[in-house]
């Protein structure tokens, strides 16, 4: 598949006010949506992903309302090559570039206000990432 795709009317779209995260045919067609908070609707695409093989999302584009250094490691690690956030920290910003990833946003702040954005500043591998992200969520599952 050419995964080449032109993706730049995509750029000045907004996302429903309820929904957080969309992923979008070449078409326009929305593939998937997911609302919460954190990094919730990416694990829930991650989910999709993995049930649903016949996906490349390297082929697909990404809407997310709010991406950090967590959001974009893994946008990066889910295969994402075109991406748009409404509010995106410049170590996000940072990290898709290194990685290939086209990416658009609404409004540029240097850090997103969370711990996993600080917790993540030194690090650039996206597995030592997810690694990171994954305790803080196995933590917090056991505090619900």
């Amino acid at each position: 598949m050419n995964t080449l795709k032109d993706f730049s009317s995509f750029t000045s779209r907004a996302l429903p006010s309820s929904v957080s995260l969309q992923m979008l045919s070449s078409s326009g067609e929305v593939i998937f949506e997911a609302s919460g908070k954190w990094l919730h609707p990416l694990f829930s695409l991650e989910h999709f992903l993995a049930t649903h093989t016949d996906i490349d999302a390297a082929e697909h584009f990404l809407h997310d309302r709010i991406a950090g250094k967590a959001a974009a490691a893994l946008t990066v690690r889910l295969g994402f090559r075109h991406t748009k956030a409404d509010m995106i920290s410049s170590l996000a910003i940072e990290l898709y570039e290194r990685n290939g990833v086209n990416v658009s946003f609404n409004e540029k702040v240097e850090r997103i206000a969370c711990m996993t954005e600080s917790l993540l500043e030194e690090i650039d591998d996206i597995e030592e990432i997810y690694r990171v992200i994954e305790k803080r969520r196995a933590l917090g599952r056991k505090i619900d």
